[in-house]
């Protein structure tokens, strides 16, 4: 068993403007902080499963991407999962191609399921990932990031490998958008 997730990857200068992001929120909140290498966009969180699975689930995001042409998207906000109230999650939002991102994990969501994987109960919020609290902590954000204009132009299937320096991703199947 392999513990895996389908993610867009997200380009070095924007990487590089979360990583200043959290360097600023670094002075004032505690927190477990994403590691540039690691930041992504998540469609699709998967778990563990057979290996076997990476070539037919590669198979079908292929045939996903294709109807998806590159996606635009700009940094956009700070936000907090669940609240800024009980902060457990601190991520960065996204405006542009929002709607075809959500419809794109609805398809993504659709696919995982025919391999047994349960579908996604919570509703599709993009974001990305930031820092996580260890307990849940009131806290205040600015509500703007810098903005960043990027486009992403594939998806990729990822091993997540938990290890003590932090979880290390390594890229299983990588799909075209629009190809």
């Amino acid at each position: 068993m392999i513990r895996t997730f389908i993610a867009l990857p997200l380009p070095d200068r924007v990487k590089q403007a979360l990583e200043e992001t959290i360097l600023s929120l670094k002075r004032r909140i505690d927190a477990r902080w994403v590691r540039p290498e690691a930041m992504h966009l998540t469609l699709k969180f998967l778990g563990d499963i057979q290996e076997d699975l990476v070539a037919p689930l590669g198979q079908g995001l292929d045939a996903i991407c294709a109807g998806y042409p590159e996606m635009a998207f700009c940094l956009d906000a700070l936000g907090a999962f669940p609240g800024h109230r009980r902060a457990r999650i601190i991520w960065a939002s996204l405006s542009g191609a929002v709607n075809e991102l959500a419809s794109l994990a609805a398809q993504v969501d659709r696919l995982c399921a025919c391999y047994g994987i349960p579908p996604e109960t919570r509703a599709f919020r993009p974001h990305i990932t930031l820092g996580r609290l260890k307990t849940p902590t009131m806290i205040e954000l600015e509500t703007m990031i810098p903005g960043r204009n990027f486009t992403v132009d594939e998806a990729r299937l990822y091993r997540s490998e938990l290890l003590r320096e932090g979880p290390r991703y390594t890229a299983l199947h990588v799909s075209r958008l629009g190809n």
